[in-house]
């Protein structure tokens, strides 16, 4: 897992060793940082490991790195001697491959990322095909990624991101709320635009941002530029409890260029918000219910997201029977639903 460990493997993890197993998360980077609890029973190790994807060096460095790499991880996985091995990421899927894992091990790859999203240069790309037709299983996060990986892989399995249950917001308060990463791919840029048509047709609102990225000096300048100070409100992440910002805010907006299954709609749909999401290629469509617990627009299209956010900032019995549902809907993918899936496809 790499440094920086995303909430759905931290939560994974925790409800594996809270099920009775034996659970090592195997921190293949320079620094560990977890923002998120690790349970107790859950043992941490770190081997820094970049298998060549680097800048340092040259072509034949980082081939031979790779290597060195591999065999690294090989030594690692058989003093671990694992049951299962589940990477997170595809090059720890490759690597665990081509370490010869499976001699020892079910090796499955869980891919957080939409097919898309992760790009891959022409070296990688063909290993890539080499070696995912020889896990045992691939799992996706919703239907869409299956279809993407059944040509590459003869098992690929949907089990969804799952939630605990969240107090229940009153959807009364006049705030907007997105959290996510300021970044072109999770769409800062549409975001910083609808804002600025909502708050201008709708003064009593606010929309508070929670993230940090490459884009916060760009929303920092277009706050002081458009005059939207303590109107549109950046906040920098500071806890990984945020149940009480979902509990405050009425509505909940992502403007995503590619998801795959985000935890933040699971989150803010536990807590009975409305969800508005931009319909990408994989991910809010198999979270939101459209016109049910949310509403899904056209991609990238920030005048259509305009209209769906006026259409529940104006209609009270709408949003709030929408967050009704949603909060409903949420129990979908509740632990020991999705551990079931885990259970059946891939523990057994």
């Amino acid at each position: 897992m790499p440094g920086g460990i995303e909430r759905a493997t931290v939560n994974t993890a925790n409800l594996f060793a809270s099920k009775g197993h034996k659970v090592t998360l195997a921190i293949l980077d320079k620094s560990f940082t977890s923002f998120y609890p690790i349970d107790q029973e859950v043992k941490i190790i770190q081997q820094p490991l970049s298998f060549g994807i680097t800048e340092e060096g040259n072509v034949i460095s980082r081939k031979i790195k790779l290597l060195s790499d591999v065999l690294t991880l090989r030594r690692l996985l058989r003093s671990l001697n694992a049951d299962i091995v589940i990477a997170s990421e595809y090059p720890f899927a490759v690597a665990a491959i081509l370490a010869g894992a499976r001699k020892i091990s079910k090796v499955v790859s869980w891919e957080h990322h939409h097919y898309y999203e992760l790009q891959r240069n022409v070296f990688w790309n063909k290993v890539f095909r080499l070696t995912y037709p020889r896990l045992d299983a691939v799992v996706c996060l919703n239907n869409d990624e299956k279809k993407l990986f059944a040509p590459i892989n003869h098992q690929p399995v949907v089990i969804p991101n799952f939630i605990e249950v969240s107090p229940p917001s009153l959807l009364t308060n006049k705030l907007i709320l997105t959290v996510g990463r300021l970044t072109a791919i999770k769409g800062t840029d549409l975001l910083l635009k609808t804002a600025k048509e909502i708050l201008q047709q709708h003064p009593d609102w606010q929309w508070k941002l929670i993230g940090d990225g490459d884009m916060k000096e760009r929303v920092i300048q277009f706050i002081e530029k458009e005059n939207l100070k303590n109107k549109l409100i950046l906040q920098l992440p500071a806890n990984h409890d945020i149940q009480n910002e979902y509990q405050n805010a009425s509505l909940y907006i992502m403007t995503s260029r590619h998801e795959c299954f985000p935890m933040t709609l699971l989150e803010a749909q536990s807590a009975g918000l409305p969800c508005i999401a931009f319909d990408c290629d994989s991910g809010p469509r198999h979270i939101i219910k459209n016109n049910e617990t949310g509403i899904l627009v056209e991609k990238e299209n920030y005048l259509e997201l305009t209209t769906a956010i006026s259409s529940l900032i104006e209609n009270d019995i709408k949003r709030l029977q929408m967050g009704k549902v949603a909060r409903v809907n949420s129990q979908r993918f509740s632990p020991d639903k999705i551990y079931e899936l885990w259970a059946e496809n891939i523990l057994i």
